[in-house]
């Protein structure tokens, strides 16, 4: 999720270990990732990782490798379309993606990367950042770079409720972006912050806060580009990817 022009973009895919209480990660291993690729979703399922690319007229949704970044298969989108986030559906066993503006979302076969459907929908603030999908309800979680997060039933995808989040202050967090849901919280980045925060779904309650800024130090960046973005679980407990845009791991 989030966005500028397609020339301020930036990808990679890190992995490490799960932020303990203390905030405290550690970097398991660097995995080759696409430099040319604007991450925008990044999800894992049965041994396979998906990404969704944004852009104008270079988005794609594609299936990688997860130990080598080799991608496997990858579809390109149509032009009017500038891919945000994407999940695994584990109700159909499907991928969903949403897009930037365009207030439509499709639906993949993970096998062939065909679209299954299309659908539409409406945010808070009438974009789509982020998604992904509560283990336990089943319900889909919708980012937009506002601070709400919206959620939808698995089957019929339409809305059931909205959540603000909010600090402990009770100040409200904007421009949540990539999210992923890791045991029990929603994991959230905030767009173009090197931070991650823990949210609870019900409540909409910022229980943590984790300072990523070390992965990849912004003095190493290009301008205006390679934000952090993606986060994604693994088959390994206690373990997620993370990978910005344009980042070349």
């Amino acid at each position: 999720g989030g966005n500028n022009d397609n020339d301020e973009a930036s990808s990679a895919v890190k992995e490490f270990d799960e932020i303990a209480p203390d905030l405290e990660y550690e970097v398991l291993e660097v995995l080759p990732h696409d430099p040319t690729s604007f991450t925008q979703g990044l999800t894992y399922y049965d041994g396979m990782l998906y990404e969704s690319t944004g852009l104008w007229g270079q988005s794609k949704i594609r299936r990688l490798d997860p130990v080598t970044g080799n991608v496997l298969s990858s579809e390109d989108m149509d032009s009017v379309y500038f891919g945000e986030g994407m999940t695994y559906n584990t109700v159909d066993n499907t991928l969903i993606q949403i897009t930037w503006k365009k207030k439509t979302g499709f639906v993949y076969d993970p096998e062939t990367l065909k679209v299954i459907k299309k659908f539409t929908y409406d945010t808070t603030k009438g974009e789509g950042w982020g998604i992904t999908q509560d283990p336990n309800t089943k319900l889909l979680i919708v980012s937009d770079g506002s601070s709400f997060l919206h959620f939808w039933d698995p089957v019929t995808l339409e809305e059931k409720k909205r959540v603000e989040v909010k600090r402990k202050d009770g100040s409200a967090v904007a421009k949540l972006n990539e999210i992923e849901f890791v045991h029990g919280r929603v994991f959230s980045n905030i767009w173009y912050k090197d931070e991650i925060v823990s949210i609870d779904p019900e409540t909409g309650i910022v229980e943590e806060s984790y300072d990523f800024s070390g992965l990849w130090p912004k003095s190493e960046r290009n301008k205006g580009s390679d934000v952090f973005n993606g986060i994604s679980v693994t088959d390994v407990e206690n373990e997620l990817w993370i990978t910005g845009k344009k980042w070349a791991n």
